[in-house]
């Protein structure tokens, strides 16, 4: 195990489009430094994970990244051996200390092997396992299950019934196994997320076995010992497959990528909801952009109050357009799933990509992925945090709605959220009472202090509540009804 020192720098010089950035750092050396998955910690602070050659004894490293809530660098740790090893996801786990899931040619029984690592709350490690055959087995996300142990998703050509099959492995809460399965047919197929829904697991992710033709969307359903509720394979005649999957209410939300164009092989942002019941499709939407270049969605977010936003790559906007390459790509879905505001892309020259996102405490949500820095001859990792509070109104993206019977009851927007005009609070400055006018409008009450933490949280408030016992400072208050959001600052005195 090797304890690290990542340098860091400002992002200057990048060509970046769109506004509301609160910060945008890299990090990294001359080697090549990849980011995967970032998560906030409750000291609303950024954990990252990824792969880094930069500061590895062998090929690459395993590693997490730790920064401050502006970036600033914190700590740092590798994980791996000679090889070369993949950290893919990172979780806070139930003790707030972190878990991350990746692949590694270090360790195990061969070729790449599944690489679960267990850390202390500074980046120590406690533990790590390797899962997996004689051949190529990588893991792509996990989650943590109610007994402390974890579920591990990824592909495996080492065991099933075909060239490539999902593959899943559930351990105790040390890391050992306790079942392995195989998810596949004859072809290709793979699992990129999972997620857990009380007694239920989700997984997501591609065929080549089953569906209309080349990759298709899978989703499938299981208890907790992978016996099958239900599954939904979805896609078209190209290459279609999800790559993350979130929940919100009683929906399941997944991003991924899709042909566009079925006569030709290009790649487009794909947004899919459907009912916890696997019954009923709310949206089927990809991005219809003007221009026909390759789009790349990778991983998926939602606010408390349902706005969606989603990260990864394009090469349809900026210096793609001079160079071919992707640039790195963020964008925001509206409530109602069918209008969406291109938040915005950077980079120069070289590939550009995000890989995760996580929404934040204070309503912004921040990002991890790769720049390419010709000047260090590599990459290195990038984190940015994008604010709660932005505009575009002339940068809407344009949604192709792929099964218009399923909405005939909504009503296309492309404007942005509207505040309740009935909603007030008063007074402000306070001297320890806060009043709502229109309360009965009002779902839910959250107040955060200015490092974005949670200070109240209340559901169906009253018309009047004490905030006596706050200290005397400026807070951030937000007001939630069931279709708008409300929220200003809040003065103590």
């Amino acid at each position: 195990m090797k304890r690290i020192l990542i340098l860091f720098s400002i992002g200057f010089g990048l060509g970046v489009y769109g506004q509301n950035i609160h910060f945008l750092k890299t990090y990294g050396n001359s080697g090549y430094d990849y980011g995967r998955d970032i998560k906030q910690t409750l000291d609303t602070g950024y954990i990252a994970t990824g792969s880094s050659s930069s500061f590895s004894t062998g090929t690459a490293d395993a590693f997490l990244l730790k920064v401050d809530s502006l970036g600033n660098f914190k700590w740092s740790h590798s994980y791996g051996g000679l090889g070369s090893e993949w950290g893919e996801k990172v979780i806070l786990a139930n003790d707030s200390s972190f878990a991350l899931a990746g692949y590694t040619n270090s360790f195990g029984e061969g070729g790449f092997d599944f690489y679960l690592v267990r850390t202390n709350i500074d980046g120590s490690p406690r533990w790590e396992k390797t899962y997996g055959g004689s051949d190529w087995d990588r893991a792509y996300s996990l989650v943590q299950l109610p007994d402390s142990g974890f579920v591990i998703v990824g592909e495996t050509y080492s065991y099933g019934s075909g060239n490539l099959d999902a593959y899943i492995v559930r351990t105790d809460s040390l890391g050992d196994t306790l079942w392995t399965k195989t998810w596949g047919g004859a072809e290709d197929d793979f699992f990129k997320g999972v997620y857990l829904d009380g007694d239920s697991l989700v997984f997501v992710g591609g065929t080549e076995s089953f569906g209309a033709g080349m990759k298709d969307g899978v989703i499938l359903k299981t208890d907790l010992d992978f016996n099958i509720g239900w599954e939904k394979i979805i896609g078209k005649s190209q290459n279609d497959y999800f790559t993350s999957i979130k929940k919100f209410n009683n929906d399941y939300y997944l991003s991924g990528t899709r042909a566009y164009n079925y006569d030709i092989a290009r790649q487009d942002f794909w947004m899919f909801k459907i009912s916890d019941d696997g019954l009923l499709v709310d949206a089927d939407t990809t991005y219809a952009s003007i221009a026909e270049n390759d789009e790349i969605a990778h991983d998926i977010a939602i606010e408390p109050f349902g706005n969606i936003y989603y990260c990864g790559a394009t090469k349809s906007f900026g210096y793609p357009l001079i160079d071919g390459e992707f640039d790195a790509f963020d964008g925001k879905f509206l409530t109602n799933y069918y209008s969406a505001e291109s938040l915005g892309n950077f980079g120069e020259e070289g590939r550009d990509e995000l890989y995760g996102i996580d929404t934040c405490f204070d309503l912004g949500h921040v990002c991890v992925g790769d720049l390419y820095y010709a000047s260090t001859g590599g990459y290195n990792v990038v984190i940015t945090k994008f604010e709660r509070f932005f505009t575009y109104p002339d940068d809407i993206a344009d949604f192709d709605i792929f099964d218009p019977t399923i909405i005939n009851d909504i009503t296309l927007s492309l404007d942005p959220i509207s505040v309740k005009e009935s909603i007030h609070l008063f007074p402000n400055p306070s001297s320890g009472e806060l009043y709502i006018q229109g309360n009965e409008n009002v779902d839910k009450i959250e107040i955060y202090d200015l490092n974005g933490q949670l200070i109240l949280n209340q559901l169906n408030p009253n018309s009047f509540i004490d905030i006596s016992f706050l200290a005397k400072q400026t807070y951030i208050i937000t007001l939630y009804t069931n279709e708008s959001v409300y929220q200003e600052k809040l003065i103590l005195i």
